[in-house]
């Protein structure tokens, strides 16, 4: 035998060991790089688990195969866009783990500490700040996440930890004040204030002109108290309630002009109804608008889709958040879902490849135009999507909404634990507004109850 058939005859050997031991094994779609070919062995399907509150029917939606009754919230386009996956890869199976909203954050834990993480989460905004910190997420910035396309604010925000990206957000929200028009008429306004001290005039004619309780914002036993009724005006004046140091920074003169503005408003003009620290359930705080027991109130654009089912639309009108004066910087607080990478060194690189393909395409300008088309009270966190044809065939409160979550919507404070934060915020305001204690005493308590609690 010739040096040449010799090797011939080795490399015709080498192949069908390689073949055999591939079958064996059940190494689909394994490369022979030396000699330039790949096996034509049958791919097994690549499975991503997602593990998501189950407020949001993923794995409802994904086992469908016929379009869902329209239920106003997340029937139609969850289907919608599981569809679009499933076409885009159908070779990619999707393990949907739901498990109760108020669950999720915990769960991510304890799978990571049993080692069983999923691929993916799918959490709250307030959330992804604790797990990054406890190491329990995977940053994302080595992926290609077209990062320009987000809002900045929300993005380098709660969205990241220790300047990493952990979270992809979807869509979003925007809060803001909502009025009835009639009432500012009978009152003489023509147009509703864009400052502190203006509106408080004009709450004052509104209760002059005979209105009984001219406005309503967060003051009960909720976290919209301190997310609605503190942050965006604490942002307006250059203040914050974290440090560079994650402790709390609460006892601040920006702080205090917060709480005496909305003193005066209580205690001074009076013009806030008097049970409304008693206030902390969604439906019956909205309700003070819907029903019209109040002229103005803060919330967010979720409220108005249920005006708009109301019918009330027309009636009603919508502003900015004023502001501490005619020059200080805007701010709206602009809240989100996000995906998230539960960190695990193990995961097959396939999987993680098509994992983040999953939450890039749900939330890519392509799936948040998707949902703000079948959702109302949705808005995007990725700025292109206002340039989709959905979006611009959207009513004139939509694009005012949009606009104002785009140029002015932050995130939450990137506390280490947000909803002890909160809580102390919460009680501070509320011992201060109902005269209980000083501002100062107040805050200094909340501020030391948070730092003394993380360590």
């Amino acid at each position: 035998m010739t040096k040449s058939q010799s090797e011939t005859a080795k490399i015709a050997l080498l192949t069908r060991r390689s073949l055999l031991r591939g079958a064996a094994a059940g190494a689909a779609g394994m490369t022979v790089a030396r000699f330039g070919f790949t096996p034509a062995i049958a791919q097994e399907p690549i499975t991503v688990t997602i593990l998501c509150a189950d407020i949001f029917k993923m794995a409802e939606s994904y086992a469908a195969t016929e379009m869902p009754e329209d239920d106003g919230r997340w029937a139609v386009p969850q289907f919608l866009m599981m569809q679009k996956w499933k076409e885009k890869y159908p070779d990619v199976k999707l393990n949907i783990q739901e498990v109760p909203f108020s669950g999720i954050t915990q769960r991510v834990i304890l799978d990571s500490q049993s080692g069983n993480q999923a691929d993916l989460c799918y959490i709250n905004d307030l959330n992804i700040p604790k797990l990054a910190g406890g190491g329990f997420l995977k940053p994302l910035d080595d992926f290609d996440g077209h990062w320009d396309e987000y809002n900045q604010y929300l993005l380098r925000g709660i969205a990241s930890s220790g300047g990493k990206i952990y979270g992809m957000p979807t869509v979003t929200d925007c809060r803001h004040e909502m009025y009835w028009k009639a009432d500012f008429e009978k009152a003489g306004i023509k147009e509703p204030a864009s400052t502190w001290a203006e509106f408080a005039d004009q709450l004052s004619a509104l209760k002059d002109a005979g209105i009984e309780s001219p406005y309503a914002h967060w003051s009960g036993n909720s976290v919209h108290t301190p997310t609605q009724s503190v942050f965006s005006q604490l942002w307006m004046l250059g203040g914050n309630v974290i440090g560079e140091d994650l402790r709390a920074t609460l006892n601040t003169p920006e702080m205090h002009k917060v709480f005496e503005f909305y003193n005066d408003l209580h205690n001074v003009r009076k013009v806030v109804r008097s049970d409304i620290v008693s206030i902390s359930s969604d439906d019956e705080y909205g309700a003070l608008i819907r029903q019209h027991k109040v002229s103005a109130i803060k919330s967010g654009s979720w409220l108005w889709s249920q005006l708009t089912k109301d019918g009330v639309q027309d009636q009603l009108g919508v502003f900015r958040t004023p502001r501490p004066t005619a020059d200080a910087p805007d701010a709206t607080l602009s809240g989100f879902w996000a995906f998230e990478m539960p960190d695990r060194p193990d995961r097959n690189p396939d999987v993680e490849k098509m994992a983040f393909e999953f939450a890039n395409f749900y939330t890519s300008v392509e799936g948040q135009t998707l949902i703000i088309d079948k959702k109302a009270g949705q808005l995007p966190t990725r700025t292109p999507v206002l340039d989709a044809p959905e979006a611009k065939s959207k009513d004139d409160i939509w694009q005012f909404q949009a606009k104002y979550a785009a140029e002015a919507g932050r995130g939450m404070p990137p506390a280490s634990d947000s909803g002890l934060l909160f809580d102390q915020l919460r009680i501070a305001f509320q011992t201060y507004i109902t005269g209980a204690a000083s501002a100062e005493a107040a805050l200094k308590a909340a501020e030391t109850a948070y730092n003394t609690q993380i360590g």
